[in-house]
């Protein structure tokens, strides 16, 4: 279905360019409104640490999807912008990969001068446009996930204020980086869920140049069953020692909240940032920070971006109930080096080079290792290497 959906778009899309040099082609429709079409295809080259094959495997290790060097088209996405007026307008992105084709962002956006309001489906107001492929840690965590939501926001000289009324985003699983073997838990994408629960969130940023401060705080309940039962008492066995496995709806502990904040001094031609990250859902507590540095370098009409990362996610760092357990991923504390190389070829085409050297605590230990006769594993070999061409129009 999608190849023929590609086949019979590219003539089109091949004329529109053909007719416009803007990023962006602008089409009218017999009613007078205009649209805007722009897009972008990932196609990229990941190779995970470590020697792939039959012979390299063992039932009793822990082993990544596959090892050995593979291609794919990450991803290919459409998005039309619909100019109703000079203030209201609706962007839909429709997102194409081997699994299937779907709406990815859906939204009506109403700007006036300093306000700005938004309905739909997009993430949260706070996240941010990444230049990596790679996401930090806790914006995978966190950030990265779509919501349904009105948002509001108004900018008061320096400061900038807002608002939003979301459903709450089910508890899911993500991975890392490239590699999906050892997924961590993420605030996922919406969905329609029986028991929908809601979130509430404001956030203020203050922009005194060079530095930039933002903070945020959200609130809402656990989803019914969903987040509580399905993925909190289902999936961190320690979670029983908070709450009886067999507890009652009425009775559970559905809290939910995190809030964060972000500092960047932009200076000299170098960007710098810092964020942090904690959440509560019901007994169990997150947190998580990075921190980067970029630098863009001018070469005629081209540039580079070279960029380094680290960052962590943890489980109750400052408690002593979820410890975490080699078989289950999502309870392991995470640290991230990012390496990256950003080149753009033209205005609508770039190189990306990135490395990512992961550190999982999986909580393995000698004895434990011993006892089921097999190799001791206290960190997980699957630092990853990327390469990926990004074509935009």
């Amino acid at each position: 279905m999608i190849n023929r959906l590609i086949i019979l778009l590219i003539p089109l899309f091949s004329f529109l360019i053909s007719q416009s040099s803007s990023p962006s082609v602008n089409i009218s429709v017999p009613s007078g409104i205009d649209i805007e079409i722009s897009g972008e295809a990932e196609l990229e080259f990941i190779n995970v640490e470590g020697a792939g094959g039959a012979s390299n495997e063992d039932d009793f290790l822990k082993k990544i999807e596959t090892r050995s060097p593979y291609t794919r088209i990450d991803k290919a996405v459409l998005e039309f912008k619909i100019l109703y007026s000079e203030n209201i307008n609706y962007v839909f992105g429709a997102r194409f990969n081997d699994n299937g084709a779907y709406a990815d962002k859906h939204y009506l956006r109403y700007i006036d001068k300093d306000l700005r309001i938004e309905v739909g489906k997009n993430r949260p107001a706070i996240a941010l446009k990444r230049a990596t492929e790679g996401y930090p840690l806790i914006g995978t965590a966190y950030w990265k996930g779509r919501q349904y939501h009105l948002d509001v926001s108004n900018q008061l000289g320096s400061l900038n204020l807002g608002g939003s009324f979301a459903l709450k985003r089910p508890l899911g699983y993500d991975d890392a980086a490239e590699d999906n073997s050892f997924n961590m838990l993420v605030y996922d994408d919406a969905e329609k869920i029986d028991g929908q629960t809601w979130e509430l969130g404001l956030r203020g940023a203050i922009d005194l140049s060079p530095i930039k401060f933002q903070g945020w705080y959200y609130y809402g309940k656990l989803i019914d069953d969903e987040d509580w039962k399905k993925r909190l008492h289902y999936d961190f066995d320690y979670y029983v020692l908070k709450e009886a496995d067999d507890v009652l709806t009425k009775d559970a502990n559905i809290d939910h909240y995190w809030y964060g904040g972000r500092a960047e001094v932009n200076l000299m031609g170098s960007l710098f940032r810092g964020e942090y990250i904690a959440s509560q859902d019901g007994f169990l507590p997150r947190d998580g920070f990075y921190v980067e540095g970029r630098r863009k370098l001018s070469f005629g009409n081209n540039s580079l971006l070279a960029l380094a990362r680290y960052g962590e996610l943890r489980i109750d760092y400052s408690g002593d109930t979820f410890y975490p357990l080699l078989k289950d991923p999502q309870t392991w504390n995470r640290k991230m080096t990012t390496l990256a190389l950003i080149y753009d070829l033209t205005d609508f085409s770039k190189v990306k080079i990135e490395y990512y050297i992961l550190d999982e605590q999986t909580g393995d230990t000698i004895e434990k290792a011993e006892n089921q006769n097999r190799r001791f594993q206290q960190n997980v070999l699957d630092n990853q290497f990327l390469v990926q061409i990004e074509l935009s129009f």
